[in-house]
Formats: structure tokens, C-alpha cells, sequence
């Protein structure tokens, strides 16, 4: 008896250990893929707010470990100090990055499985709060399966933690998941109290973006408005240079962020500043020339939009640093943070809303929405009859442009490009539109017999 109990606690505390410290650091006791997962048949009641805690820790690993990844394939960014950006679209099935992006991410969803099945396995007895943790994890392994989709299309989809090896979905199927594990989460989640937990806004800013990127406009408006109009008024626009700095400083109360991950653990630890603003010798990225000197520039025509105000938050007169991510040094950052290491991790802002809710509405009825917008972020806006007058290519065009200056850096901007077909924003793209879907990696498409991306 006593040798099965502490064999049943060891097993437990091997598994509450690997969720809730780095994931890379327990690739050895839990290298999961959609072939292979830990079983929960010995995790109980008491065991799920452990299950939580590492589940949003878990998030924190697999959300930064591709966080620049967009950026640089876009474009925006460019080897630094300590790294060489040769071609920044080019990747093969058995790039490094490209197995840990997906390894990565069916950890997080095998993370947030194993807490639906545990509360799930209580039946009519789990509690409200019980409830509340199956909701947070429906939104992750939401906000997983829409980073699997935009990049890899159909993908296997994963609803339990399993041994079996699932074959890939379709692209149209892993978008209906989504959008179900979503809606099922907005039964169980309560509404927004702080922005380093998962609530209903938070679901809602997901759902706009996801029904933005399938094409339903009206529901991306529906729920981009929502957060807008939030009558809590716990949500707000920055204004100023500094409180747009301000968010990205350790834990932020900014009205703009809706939801982030905290990332102030000092036991594991996700550094921006080393990316792009060390106070090191090097760091791996840089801002591209191009966006160095043309992001945050004046306009005249078609309208005039002058005195960017998030410029001074994001670039100074070094061009090899990106000071949005403060490095705690005395004049190189604009926003001094208390612990430059614990950046939040931010998932949803309201700019992203302003964003979706304008470009779904088309410029007849968007260019009010996209006027408010712009008027907290420039010295100079332009006129609301300045927007209404441009063409719909000049109005995709401004809303491109301004997303691409809003999420420097936050991971959007290669996406924006391939949602949108706007592939002449990709310079070194030169026709190989096949690189708009990665390919599946080599390793995993051994083990399961996964069919291959086109193109590789």
C-alpha cells in the first residue's frame, strides 16, 4: 500500500512538474506530439489547481517560443548584433524552428486537455470555479489551434489526451473547432476583472479575430464592438507616447491590454530585451532597414497623418535596437519597467479591435471607427473626410499600414499579409507563394504519415 501511494504522488508530481516549469526543460518526460500524451486517469479533484497554474505556464513557453516568428518572415526584422537574416520567407520541412513551433504547440494543447478531461471526469459535481479553469483551457487550446492553422492549414485535431496517431483535419474543420471550443468557453468564463486571467472579453477579442480571418465580417464586427463599447469603461486607447510604452513595461495595468500572461516567473523565464534590446553585446534581431526608417513615417497624401506617437516607444536613434521590449538601462527604453525581464506577454489589446471593427466594416462605415483609432495615435490625425473619401484599395492600404506600426514586434504582420492576399508586401516572397503555409515537419510527418504541404 504504502509503495503504490508514493508511486501514485511521484507520478502525479512528475506530471503537475512538467506543466508548470518550462517545457523545453521537461522534453524529456514529455515529448508530446499528436501521437503520444500523458494519461490523466491519475489526477483528481485536488489536482486542478496545479493543472491551471501550470497550463498558463505552459502557455507563456509555447506563445513566446514563436513570438518574433512573424516578424521576421514579414520583413519587419532583420539579423542583429548577434544573428543573420539571409531570406527571411525560406523554410524547409526539417527546419528546427518549424518542429518546435508544432512540438510546442501540441504541448500546450495536451496541457490544456488534460485539464478539460479532469474536469470533466467530476461530472455534475465539478464546481463553478472548476468550470470556470475548462473555460480557460477551451480558450487556449483555441488560441493553439488558430496559431497551428494560419501557419500549417489542416492539422490534427486533438480534443483529448490520447496515444492514438490522428491524421491532419481540414483547414475548414480545425477553423470550426476553433470557433466551437470558443463559443464553449464564453458559457464558463466570467467577465473581465484583470488582464492576466482568461474572461469573456478576452474570448471575444479571439473570436473577432478568428471570424475576421474566416470572412464572417458581421460576427467580427459583432464582437470587436463589444470591447469597444465595453460599458465597464476598464478598456481605453493609449494616448500618449509613454502610456503606449507603458504596456509592454512588468505588470502592466494599461486599459489598452484586454489579456497577457504575466511572464514574471523567475524560475522561468521568457526575455524579450535579449531579442532585440539587450544590454549584452548581441541580441538576434533587429528592425529591417526598411521599417527603421518608413514605419512610423509622416503621410500627405492620400491623407496627412503626422507625428506617429508610438514611434518613441518603439525605435530611438540606435537602428539596431527595438526599445518596445524596455531593457531596464538608462536611455534606451522610453518606459523604465521594475523587472525588464517579466514583459507581459500580450494576447489581446483594444487597437486590434478598432482594427478588425474597421477593416470588417469596409471604409463607407469603417472610416468613423478608423478615425477614432488614429486620433489617439497621431499629433496630427487625419480627417474622418479624409478617410471616407479613399478608394477600398487605399483603405486596405491604411488599415495594413497601421496594423503593421500598432504590432511591431507583437507577432501579427506576416499573417495580415497572407489573410489579406497581399503578397507584393513580401519582397523577397519573388513567387513562392507555396511558403504561405509551412511545411508539416519532417519528423512528425515520419511518424504519422502526414501528408506534405505543397511545395516542399
Amino acid at each position: 500500500m504504502y509503495t503504490y501511494k508514493m508511486m501514485k504522488n511521484l507520478k502525479r508530481l512528475m506530471i503537475l512538474s512538467c506543466l508548470s516549469i518550462t517545457l523545453w526543460g521537461c522534453s524529456k518526460q514529455l515529448d508530446l506530439s499528436p501521437q503520444n500524451a500523458i494519461p490523466v486517469s491519475s489526477l483528481g479533484v485536488n489536482d486542478i489547481p496545479q493543472l491551471r497554474t501550470g497550463m498558463y505556464a505552459t502557455m507563456e513557453d509555447v506563445l513566446f517560443n514563436f513570438w518574433f516568428d512573424f516578424d521576421k518572415r514579414g520583413e519587419n526584422l532583420t539579423g542583429g548584433p548577434g544573428y543573420n537574416v539571409v531570406d527571411p520567407v525560406s523554410m524547409n520541412a526539417s527546419d528546427a524552428d518549424i518542429t518546435s513551433y508544432w512540438r510546442g504547440d501540441y504541448k500546450g494543447i495536451n496541457t490544456a486537455n488534460i485539464l478539460i478531461q479532469s474536469v470533466d471526469n467530476l461530472g455534475t459535481g465539478a464546481t463553478a470555479t472548476q468550470l470556470s479553469y475548462k473555460g480557460e483551457a477551451l480558450y487556449f487550446r483555441a488560441l493553439i489551434y488558430y496559431d497551428l492553422v494560419i501557419r500549417y492549414g489542416g492539422v490534427p485535431i486533438l480534443l483529448k489526451s490520447s496515444t492514438d496517431a490522428v491524421q491532419r483535419s481540414t483547414e475548414a474543420q480545425v477553423w470550426a473547432q476553433i470557433k466551437s471550443d470558443l463559443i464553449a468557453s464564453r458559457s464558463l468564463i466570467g467577465a473581465f476583472s484583470n488582464n492576466l486571467y482568461v474572461s469573456d472579453q478576452a474570448v471575444k477579442a479571439l473570436m473577432a479575430r478568428v471570424y475576421l480571418a474566416t470572412g464572417d465580417k458581421a460576427n467580427a464586427i459583432t464582437y470587436a464592438d463589444s470591447l469597444i463599447n465595453y460599458s465597464s469603461g476598464k478598456f481605453a486607447l493609449s494616448t500618449d507616447s509613454m502610456s503606449y510604452s507603458n504596456m509592454f513595461t512588468a505588470g502592466s495595468t494599461s486599459k489598452e491590454i484586454i489579456f497577457a500572461l504575466a511572464n514574471n516567473s523567475t524560475a522561468n523565464t521568457h526575455s524579450f530585451l535579449s531579442q532585440v534590446n539587450d544590454t549584452k553585446a548581441t541580441w538576434p534581431y533587429s528592425p529591417s532597414a526598411f521599417t527603421y526608417k518608413n514605419l512610423f513615417s509622416d503621410a500627405s497624401a492620400p491623407l496627412i497623418k503626422v507625428g506617429d506617437k508610438r514611434k518613441a516607444a518603439v525605435f530611438s536613434s540606435d537602428p539596431t535596437r527595438i526599445i518596445k521590449f524596455p531593457n531596464g538601462k538608462a536611455g534606451q527604453q522610453l518606459a523604465i519597467s521594475s523587472n525588464p525581464i517579466a514583459t507581459p506577454i500580450i494576447i489581446s489589446r483594444l487597437a486590434e479591435m478598432y482594427l478588425i471593427k474597421a477593416e470588417a466594416q469596409g471604409v463607407s462605415a469603417g472610416s468613423a471607427t478608423l478615425t477614432s483609432y488614429l486620433t489617439n495615435r497621431y499629433k496630427v490625425p487625419p480627417t474622418a473626410a479624409s478617410v471616407a473619401e479613399l478608394t477600398a484599395p487605399q483603405y486596405q492600404d491604411l488599415i495594413l499600414n497601421e496594423s503593421r506600426r500598432e504590432f511591431f514586434g507583437e507577432g501579427h504582420w506576416w499573417y495580415d499579409i497572407k489573410r489579406t492576399g497581399r503578397t507584393d508586401l513580401l519582397t523577397t516572397l519573388n513567387g513562392r507563394t507555396y511558403l504561405l503555409y509551412y511545411p508539416i515537419p519532417q519528423t512528425e510527418k515520419d511518424l504519422a504519415g502526414y501528408t506534405q504541404n505543397p511545395g516542399y
